[in-house]
């Protein structure tokens, strides 16, 4: 019996080393990429993420049951913010005493350019993901603090590898003579051309499946004609029917990019750089042709 006794309590010290790890949960997948390469190598740590990795941007996402007993048992929950997670005062309701890191904390945001709000995509700007990835590890920290120099060296490599794609996103866009004026199909493309110093001619906010009115093309329309040279039209791979039907009036060249809210159900550490990086190579491709 008292071998017994000595071996539980060898065990209970041991707990938060080995065999007791803290669950971590992320709200969508840029946030999930995040806390993957934030937590790489600690044993100690659980990342679990929420929507599924087809999810895509949570507009309208309804929290599963799964959702649910993901979040009864988590530690901490990480979310991009900046509106993004609409479902989040059902979270906050049951979970009232469930610590939350929010992402976009103090780093500035860009507005929707229909109504005003906040455009919450700001992970497509690798500096700004720099400052949400940041944000993150100071809250993984804050409430994980067994972990926080493994924490803080992992933030460390990411953030170099963060700031390397920027870097060559500059250095390959300076090789190109003239950068072309953009109208933009998707929501999340505003912080990518930022990122790019693209003269931006229009955003429109929306997503690939919705449709514009007659009206709204008509007026897209009449803004693209009036430039003597069509801008780029820059959308996600999914099918647009309003960006297609400009395109057929106008022959505006056209940039698919990728806004890398979905992915691979195992991603390798890199896969955020290397979608970025090809989504600057497509643009460089569309601009010289």
């Amino acid at each position: 019996m008292k071998k017994f006794l000595a071996l539980f309590l060898v065990l209970l010290l041991l707990c938060p080393l080995a065999g007791c790890a803290e669950t971590v949960v992320t709200s969508f997948y840029p946030i999930w990429l995040m806390a993957l390469n934030l937590t790489e190598g600690i044993d100690g740590i659980t990342v679990v993420n929420l929507a599924e990795p087809a999810t895509g941007c949570l507009h309208d996402y309804t929290l599963q049951n799964s959702d649910m007993v993901a979040l009864s048992k988590a530690d901490v929950l990480l979310i991009n913010g900046a509106g993004m997670e609409t479902f989040l005062p059902v979270v906050t309701s049951a979970y009232p005493d469930l610590p939350l890191v929010d992402a976009s904390k103090g780093i500035l945001l860009l507005e929707s350019d229909d109504d005003g709000e906040t455009n919450s995509h700001i992970w497509l700007d690798p500096q700004r993901a720099v400052g949400m990835a940041a944000n993150l590890a100071e809250g993984l920290i804050q409430y994980l603090p067994d972990y926080s120099q493994q924490i803080s060296d992992n933030l460390a490599a990411y953030r170099d590898r963060l700031l390397a794609v920027d870097q060559t996103i500059h250095d390959e866009l300076m090789q190109v003579d003239d950068l072309p004026e953009v109208v933009i199909f998707h929501e999340a493309f505003p912080y990518f051309a930022d990122a790019c110093d693209l003269p931006v001619l229009l955003a429109v906010d929306k997503e690939p499946d919705e449709d514009l009115s007659t009206a709204h093309l008509a007026g897209i329309l009449e803004i693209i004609q009036q430039n003597p040279v069509p801008p780029l039209i820059i959308k996600s791979k999914e099918t647009d029917r309003s960006a297609e039907v400009l395109v057929s009036e106008t022959g505006a060249p056209v940039c698919e990019l990728d806004p890398v809210t979905t992915g691979p159900d195992n991603p390798p550490l890199d896969y955020y750089e290397t979608v970025m990086i090809q989504n600057l190579r497509t643009l460089i491709s569309s601009i010289n042709n």
